[in-house]
């Protein structure tokens, strides 16, 4: 039971982020109607390039769109869902191994959200949010970057480090939460299992 419940919340953890993603079939243009009558002019920082109907200038969301297409910015949403949908098929699987139906659950979860989620959302409503922090010229200056040697060099190991760095991240938690655990033990033994028994499978003597 204590396996089953921590699966299943860790499956919900690793869902958070494409959970939310229905929310982001919105399109860009119908946010940009409802955030419309809040704007106020811009004294600082990047100013919303928009014509008179509202809508992003054309010039300046192509630039946007080339700015998410170098830097792969515009395959996060396919990266989100594939990412989570990896993590709850191995939470679900890996909570209840013996149970045949625990992969056909979670197979048949992924192939509905991938039905319902469309990765090509999110690109849309990212690219109202590149008009209202960058500029123009900031656009210009980034694409002048990571189209350089340097900057197409950083776009591939700026990803590593950071998967390295979440990686001892997650080892000095794992870490820290154990040292905790054993702390806790002698005060609270009926929420903190023995070594022995936390490897014990149903069933098992």
């Amino acid at each position: 039971m204590r396996r089953l419940i921590g699966g299943c919340a860790l499956a919900a953890a690793a869902l958070i982020v494409v959970a939310q993603a229905p929310s982001l079939q919105v399109s860009a243009h119908e946010q940009a109607a409802r955030e419309k009558p809040a704007r106020k002019p811009e004294t600082q920082g990047a100013q919303h390039a928009l014509d008179a109907t509202g809508k992003i200038d054309s010039a300046k969301e192509a630039d946007i769109r080339q700015l998410m297409d170098v830097t792969g910015a515009k395959d996060l949403g396919q990266q989100l869902m594939e990412a989570g949908i990896a993590q709850f098929r191995a939470s679900v699987t890996e909570s209840q191994p013996d149970n045949p139906r625990a992969k056909q659950f979670a197979d048949a979860f992924a192939q509905r959200f991938q039905k319902h989620f469309d990765p090509r959302a999110l690109t849309e409503m990212v690219i109202p949010i590149y008009d209202k922090h960058l500029s123009n010229e900031d656009l210009k200056q980034l694409l002048a970057y990571y189209q350089s040697p340097f900057g197409q060099r950083m776009l591939k190991v700026l990803p590593e480090v950071a998967r390295e760095s979440q990686a001892a991240g997650f080892k000095l938690g794992q870490k820290a939460a154990q040292d905790a655990m054993d702390e806790l033990k002698p005060d609270y033994p009926d929420f903190v299992p023995s070594g022995s028994e936390e490897g014990k499978q149903p069933g098992d003597k």
